[in-house]
C-alpha cells in the first residue's frame, strides 16, 4: 500500500483482482481457522474485523486508480472493475462517486477495444453489484449492434451479457441480435446448463419473447436434462412458465431431474418449480406426491410472500386435477392468507374502463375477491352469468401475449369460480384515444351485448357488427 502509487495501470488492475480472489477466499473461512494458520492470517491481513481491513485495501486501490486512468487499456479497466465485484465491495471516491460511476466514463470512449469477454466480466460486476449505470449499458448495447459478427462471444459471454442487462432492468435492442444469432448456430452442445438457463432466464425477466430461441434451448436441454443442478433446472422451468411458452415435452421430460434434485433446491427454487408446473398444466404424479408435500414442510417456515403465493396456486392446480395431494392445513392457511393479501392499485387505465362499463349500464363490482382467492379488475353481469373483466396493462404481456400469470389466472378463475375472463388489453383500448363512443361500443362487443349501440345523451341509434 505504500508504494501502489507508483503501479502503472495494467500492473494495479493485475494487483487488485489478485488481492481480490485471496479476499474471497479467506473471507468466509479464515476466521474459523486455527490460529496461526496461512487463511487466519491472510484473513487478519486482507479482511479483518467486520472487513475493515478489506475496505481499506480497495479504497486506497480505488483513489490511486482514479489518479492514473488515462494508463488503463480496456483489459485493465475491465479487471479492475471485476475485482471490485469480485470482492464485493464498490468503494467511492473522493467527489462521493463510485468508483464505478469514474470507471464506465472510463471505459465508454474505450468500447472498441474491449474483447467480448472484457465486456462480459464489465457488465457482470454492474449486475453482480447492483450498480446499473445506463449510460455505459446503453454504449454498449450500442456497440455490440454495430457489430457485424457475434461469432467471437463465447457461451458464457453471450449468457452473462443478456444477464448482467437483465438484472439491471435494461432492455436493448442486443436481445433480438443474441436470440437471432444463438438460433443460427447449427451445434448448441457446448453451451453448459448453467449458460443455458441464465440466457432463457435473461429473456424471461427483461420481457424479451424470442420464440425461435426458446424453442432451439428446449430441444437441447430436453437431449441433456439429467446434466443440470437445482439452480439451473429452476431457473429453466420458471423462465418458460413466465413468458407463457409451454413446452410440454420440456416439463415432462424434466420431472425426474426435478425429483433428484428436489432436497437440494432452497425454498424460492421449489416455489419456482411448483409454479411453473402449474402454469404449464403438465401433470406428474411421481414429482408431486407425499415427498414433495414433506419437502415442502421441512421448508414452511422458509418461503417469502412470492412463495407461498406460488404455492397456493400449485394447490390450486392440484384441486383443479383432483389429484388428492394436499399441502398441510397449516401451510395451506398461510399460503391463501399471502396470495389475498398481495396488494393492488388503480390504475388510469382501470379507471377509464369503469367509467366507460358504468356509462353502458353495467353496473360493475371493483376489485372483487373470488372465493378462488384471485382479484379481478371488474365483475360485471351479462344476460344472467357473471363475467370478469381484467383491464391488462403492458405488465400482463410479452410482445402482446398473455404471459404465464395471465393464462394461469384465467384458466384457474374460469375453473373455480365459474367466472368467464374477459381481457381488456392495454393497446386495444389505446387505439380509440379520447373517442368514448368507440370505448362503449368496443366493451359491448367485448361482452356479447346487443348489436345495437345507443347513445343515450344524443339519442342516436347506430348499426353494429359485433
Amino acid at each position: 500500500m505504500e508504494s501502489i502509487g507508483q503501479f502503472i495501470g495494467r500492473d494495479l488492475a493485475t494487483t487488485a483482482l489478485g488481492l481480490a480472489k485471496v479476499m474471497k477466499q479467506v473471507e468466509s473461512c479464515g476466521q474459523r481457522a486455527a490460529a496461526g494458520s496461512l487463511h487466519r492470517n491472510l484473513h487478519n491481513l486482507l479482511v479483518g474485523i467486520n472487513s475493515e481491513r478489506k475496505r481499506f485495501i480497495l479504497d486506497k486501490v480505488a483513489k490511486t486508480s482514479v489518479r492514473i486512468l488515462s494508463e488503463f487499456d480496456a483489459r485493465s479497466l475491465s479487471n479492475l472493475i471485476y475485482s471490485f465485484s469480485f470482492a464485493e465491495y464498490v468503494p467511492k471516491v473522493e467527489d462521493g462517486r463510485t468508483i464505478f460511476d469514474v470507471l464506465a466514463l472510463a471505459a465508454m470512449p474505450k468500447l472498441q477495444q474491449f474483447k467480448p469477454q472484457e465486456l462480459s466480466n464489465m457488465l457482470w460486476s454492474y449486475a453482480k453489484m447492483e450498480s446499473s449505470n445506463s449510460l455505459l449499458f446503453a454504449a454498449v448495447g450500442d456497440s455490440i449492434m454495430g457489430m457485424n459478427d457475434l461469432r467471437q462471444f463465447m457461451p458464457q459471454e453471450l449468457s452473462n451479457i443478456v444477464w448482467s442487462y437483465a438484472t439491471v432492468g435494461e432492455s436493448p435492442k442486443l436481445f433480438s441480435k443474441f436470440g437471432d444469432h444463438i438460433v443460427a448456430m447449427k451445434d448448441l452442445r457446448h453451451f453448459k446448463p448453467q449458460e443455458l438457463s441464465n440466457i432463457v432466464w435473461a429473456y424471461a425477466t427483461a420481457g424479451q419473447l424470442h420464440p425461435l430461441l426458446f424453442q432451439k434451448l428446449a430441444d437441447v436441454a430436453i437431449a441433456s436434462f439429467n446434466k443440470y443442478n437445482s439452480q439451473d433446472i429452476a431457473n429453466l422451468l420458471w423462465a418458460y412458465a413466465t413468458v407463457g411458452l409451454i413446452d410440454s415435452q420440456l416439463f415432462t421430460s424434466f420431472a425426474p431431474a426435478v425429483k433428484s434434485v428436489m432436497g437440494k433446491c432452497n425454498s424460492q427454487n421449489v416455489a419456482n418449480v411448483a409454479w411453473s408446473y402449474a402454469v404449464a398444466n403438465v401433470n406428474n404424479p411421481l414429482l408431486f406426491d407425499t415427498d414433495f408435500i414433506a419437502a415442502l414442510q421441512a421448508k414452511a417456515n422458509d418461503f417469502g410472500l412470492d412463495g407461498y403465493s406460488q404455492l397456493h396456486q400449485w394447490q390450486s392446480w392440484q384441486d383443479e386435477l383432483k389429484s388428492g395431494i394436499n399441502l398441510p392445513p397449516a401451510l395451506r392457511d398461510k399460503c391463501r392468507q399471502a396470495f389475498v393479501s398481495e396488494s393492488y392499485q388503480s390504475s388510469n387505465f382501470q379507471d377509464d374502463v369503469i367509467s366507460v362499463l358504468s356509462s353502458i349500464g353495467m353496473l360493475p363490482e371493483e376489485e372483487v375477491l373470488t372465493a378462488s382467492g384471485y382479484r379481478l379488475d371488474a365483475l360485471v353481469e351479462v344476460n344472467g352469468v357473471k363475467v370478469g373483466i381484467e383491464v391488462d396493462g403492458p405488465s400482463h404481456f410479452i410482445n402482446q401475449r398473455p404471459t404465464g400469470s395471465t393464462l394461469l389466472k384465467s384458466r384457474q378463475v374460469s375453473t373455480f369460480d365459474g367466472i368467464e375472463i374477459v381481457s381488456v388489453p392495454y393497446w386495444e383500448w389505446d387505439e380509440f384515444g379520447t373517442d368514448r363512443a368507440k370505448k362503449q361500443e368496443y366493451l359491448r362487443s367485448k361482452l356479447g351485448l346487443s348489436c345495437m349501440h345507443a347513445d343515450n345523451k344524443l339519442g342516436r341509434i347506430e348499426s353494429m357488427v359485433v
